[in-house]
């Protein structure tokens, strides 16, 4: 670093400060105006102050730090070198129109993250820009005060990286904008048109490259999408929290984030009983301790990979179907006498003409059909009632009755058919409903619970699963419960039947965690989203639901995309865990089964910490407890804020939580430990005891596995994935405690 060239550096920096004071007040001042100006047309003001506040906020959240990267490129039919300062957001100067930062996700700014010194080039929207690239430089800027500059070449562990990465859990999120490496960028910029199913190791960063899509997808199109065209979905609420202020940090607001299951409830329009999605895996953990026997717990898995399959789905459309072809009533519609449509031209509309839309859908629309020939058809209509009401009352005047019994009855008659006289003198649309009134109005849990238990058993030539999902599933939903299994079924049949409840006006969907999810679910969103713009990142290592999920993207991409070529990425570098942890983690999946283990992609470290990983034999669990306390204090110490004690499952959490809390109740030191379970929507750091299955997608500073031994983790695939989540868990420090015999996984 050239002390002069800093000094130069740190003038330009103070200028680029005053030019966004400038800008500022500029639209204070724009903002102030706009209150008195279009005073006839309140939505253009209010166009003008929305957009005038989001400036704002825009400005004040760079202002601290502008800008982290500098490029110099000469595009080759340019007279001049350009020299771009690279920031979160994009700065004009209001007078002049000249850049003063450029947007990280501006086409030129993709030199940055892919380009090296010399020849490169990059994609504009006139085409590709080729040019030379002749500096690229990092800032550390802190509160307006650069500290240090570097010049670099496209590494992987270039100085910005490494400083980021040396930052605690709670504040990793925020800051990869200035670290993006190569592999990250491709995901992030990837074309959107395409399905794009990224495989990840824990800790690649998956999750936060999936909103920095989000981010460069809706300022690429912006013109064309608003935010709450995309939406995340994510395995919980506690890991919706989790991300909840990365978005707005990265300028991006009202993206829709939701769980499978609350998607699932948007769409049905009503919550429904729905049995804790953890809870099967854990019967399917303590297999060995539970008193349901193998052969049973072998037809829940049976059960849960039939039910989220693409077969289970052609099931439910061969149902839907029988109901499709029975939907409408099978008659003519006559009124007065009248034949206004043949139930077989309603029949071709319904099951040809409009098969696109729900049944509800095209109901509505054979009713305009209906309508349209009831309008030819008033006339004649009107005359068919008036000779009817002619013919009542002079049949009625030949009666042997008095006058005034006559007078009372003429009356009657006319009002009887006067309100249908008016209701044809006025068009009424409402005339043709009666007709249709007659058309079964179950909701989409009646159907299902029909096709379980009146269906399905015709189509099933496994006998033995037949009977599990009549016994099993029909007795739950008689009881009003459900499994997550049962979601994408419930859901698809609704939509089918009444649509959405909800704005699907989608147009691309982020999964995250997309190895939990099955072809079933796969396939629902694909239905609502009536496209296949998606972006699935995964980890088939993290697969512990593999009961309902994905267990190898190759079957997968021939079940869903197999008239598509969907783009596929790989993240094999892992920015989380130590090369001394992650080496251990890739040790016990490399315990898989062969057949297993050729779709697990292992993780390469970027960080290279030594002593980050102990193993401690202990004699007792109050052994283990109490030296967990001096670890916590040592931790807190050195500064670590998020300290995770990961149990296998709950009920050893639960274990953990009660006697810490016992412990530290006998002590000076007061903590307040948080057990985190599935039902949790919040995180904060602190201490945290959880299950291995939920510290899936989160990470923590220090990590302590309570009693890893071999009866705790067998070589089963699932205790081998459950051990491999729970170790990549850990950034700085982990701690591996055992009773007896460790487990053959380590």
């Amino acid at each position: 670093m050239n002390e002069n060239e800093l000094l130069r550096e740190r003038e330009k920096l103070r200028q680029v400060i005053q030019k966004i004071e400038d800008e500022k007040k500029i639209i204070e001042k724009s903002l102030s105006s706009s209150k008195n100006t279009y005073e006839k047309d309140d939505f253009v003001r209010a166009q003008l102050i929305y957009m005038g506040n989001k400036k704002l906020k825009d400005i004040k959240q760079i202002r601290s730090k502008p800008y982290f990267a500098r490029i110099d490129f000469k595009a080759d039919l340019d007279k001049d070198k350009e020299r771009l300062y690279i920031g979160k957001i994009s700065l004009l100067d209001s007078k002049t129109q000249e850049s003063i930062i450029v947007d990280w996700r501006a086409p030129i700014s993709n030199l940055y993250y892919d380009g090296r010194i010399g020849r490169s080039s990059y994609i504009s929207p006139e085409g590709e820009i080729t040019g030379e690239i002749s500096l690229k430089r990092q800032y550390f800027i802190e509160n307006q005060i650069l500290e240090k500059y570097t010049d670099i070449d496209l590494k992987a562990n270039d100085e910005l990286l490494q400083v980021a990465l040396e930052e605690k859990a709670d504040d990793r999120l925020k800051n990869i904008v200035a670290t993006i490496q190569k592999e990250q960028n491709a995901i992030i910029r990837a074309d959107m048109n395409k399905p794009l199913i990224v495989q990840g190791v824990a800790g690649s960063g998956k999750t936060t490259i999936a909103l920095h899509r989000i981010a460069y997808l809706i300022y690429t199109y912006e013109k064309d999408f608003d935010p709450d065209n995309f939406m995340i979905i994510a395995p919980n609420k506690f890991f919706l929290n989790y991300i909840s202020n990365v978005l707005p940090d990265l300028g991006v607001e009202n993206v829709k984030q939701y769980t499978f299951e609350d998607l699932a409830y948007e769409i049905i329009g009503k919550r429904l009983k729905i049995s804790d999605s953890n809870e099967k895996l854990v019967t399917i953990v303590n297999r060995e301790f539970d008193d349901i026997n193998k052969g049973d717990i072998d037809l829940i898995i049976k059960e849960s990979k039939f039910k989220s399959s693409i077969k289970f789905k052609e099931l439910v459309d061969k149902f839907l179907r029988c109901i499709e072809e029975n939907y409408i009533p099978k008659k003519d519609f006559i009124l007065e006498n009248v034949r206004i449509m043949r139930y077989e031209n309603m029949q071709n509309l319904f099951l040809n003409t409009y098969k696109n839309l729900s049944f509800v859908r095209r109901i509505d629309e054979i009713k305009k059909h209906i309508y349209s020939k009831l309008i030819n058809n008033i006339d004649k209509i009107e005359n068919i009632i008036k000779r009817k009401r002619t013919y009542r009352i002079n049949k009625m005047l030949k009666e042997n009755v008095s006058d005034e019994e006559k007078q009372k009855r003429r009356i009657e008659i006319f009002e009887e058919y006067e309100d249908i006289l008016k209701r044809l003198d006025k068009q009424d649309f409402k005339l043709i409903d009666p007709f249709f009134e007659k058309i079964d109005k179950k909701d989409s849990f009646e159907y299902y619970k029909e096709f379980i238990c009146e269906f399905i058993y015709k189509l099933i030539l496994d006998k033995e699963l037949s009977n599990y999902l009549i016994n099993n599933t029909s007795s739950n939903l008689e009881k009003g419960e459900i499994s997550f299994e049962d979601l994408a079924p419930i859901m698809y049949i609704h939509y089918k039947i009444y649509g959405a409840k909800f704005n699907t006006k989608l147009r691309h969907i982020i999964i995250d965690e997309a190895q939990d999810y099955g072809e079933f679910q796969f396939s629902v969103l694909k239905t609502i989203l009536n496209s296949n713009s998606m972006t699935i990142l995964g980890d088939i290592a993290q697969g512990v639901h593999f009961y309902r999920g994905i267990e190898n993207w190759e079957d997968f991409i021939k079940v869903e995309f197999k008239d598509e070529k969907p783009i596929y990425l790989t993240l094999e570098k892992t920015y989380r865990t130590t090369k001394d942890i992650m080496s251990e983690a890739n040790n016990v999946i490399d315990k898989l089964p062969e057949y297993e283990k050729k779709f697990i992609v292992k993780g390469e470290p970027v960080i290279n910490r030594k002593d980050s990983i102990k193993i401690l034999k202990k004699d007792s669990d109050i052994d283990i407890l109490k030296d967990i306390i001096n670890k916590i204090n040592e931790y807190k110490k050195s500064g670590y804020k998020s300290i995770a004690i990961i149990g296998k499952d709950m009920n050893e959490c639960k274990f953990i939580k009660k006697n810490l809390d016992n412990l530290y109740k006998n002590s000076d030191l007061k903590e307040n430990i948080k057990l985190i379970q599935s039902k949790d929507s919040e995180y904060n750091a602190g201490i945290s005891i959880v299950p291995s299955y939920l510290a899936k997608g989160l990470e923590f500073d220090c990590v302590i596995l309570y009693n890893v031994n071999d009866k705790n983790y067998t070589k089963s695939s699932l205790d081998i994935k459950l051990l491999y989540v729970a170790i990549t868990r850990a950034m700085s420090r982990l701690d591996i405690y055992y009773l007896g015999n460790i487990s053959e996984l380590l």
